[in-house]
């Protein structure tokens, strides 16, 4: 079976376990699984590392205090780095109806660095994403276009979010933990299955002149 390698891309450092967990997990066996938090939160730092440990994801967190126009050029640039070395087959972001302001920021910030990071025209290796995907945090996709099954690895996705014990207060206690677990079930009964997380996909090129693939021999 060939490897998959997956990267999530989310503006803070739990929101990978909250949007996508059940997907981390999944990838994490088939080939490979990355979880880069654009902002750090120093209070965070450990939480992340160990719910990134549950999930098999391996974590990167790029340092920056918050996600601002004055500094979308500077995290455009760490992220096409990223994607040139880690060579990702699939990413995983915000969408960009998010609520949160540095969610939607977040979410055209990976469009950006996905398209540049295709392009074969700078001075340094392409690399073209095959996917790039939108995932719920704490906004529903009113018409979900994919929904994965991870009703197997659904154990560890809420072992995972237990570890932000800085954030679980948030929202009224327990309100993570039960809206992430209801979530998932309700997506799981759309899917047929017990828990399920929702995506939908976003519209990228795979030809053009300044691209690696020139053109395309089956439809992805």
């Amino acid at each position: 079976m060939e490897k998959q390698r997956i990267m999530t891309i989310f503006a803070h450092q739990d929101d990978e376990t909250f949007s996508a967990g059940g997907t981390l997990a999944i990838y994490a066996k088939k080939g490979g699984a990355w979880a880069v938090s654009v902002t750090s939160d120093p209070n965070r730092e450990e939480e992340f590392k160990s719910a990134c440990k549950i999930l098999g994801a391996r974590p990167i967190v790029l340092k920056n205090r918050n996600v601002t126009p004055a500094n979308n050029d500077e995290i455009i640039k760490q992220i096409i780095s990223l994607i040139i070395e880690i060579k990702p087959e699939y990413i995983i972001t915000h969408v960009p109806f998010d609520y949160h302001r540095e969610h939607r920021r977040v979410h055209h910030i990976v469009l950006e660095a996905v398209e540049w990071a295709s392009h074969t025209t700078a001075d340094r290796d392409a690399h073209q994403v095959k996917g790039v995907f939108g995932a719920e945090t704490t906004v529903l996709i009113p018409f979900p276009e994919i929904l994965v099954d991870i009703t197997d690895e659904n154990d560890k996705r809420m072992k995972a979010i237990q570890c932000y014990e800085s954030q679980l207060h948030k929202g009224g206690q327990g309100f993570y933990s039960q809206f992430h677990n209801h979530r998932t079930k309700l997506r799981g009964i759309q899917a047929g299955t017990d828990h399920a997380e929702a995506f939908v996909r976003f519209p990228q090129s795979y030809t053009g002149a300044f691209k690696p693939m020139k053109n395309a021999k089956e439809l992805f």
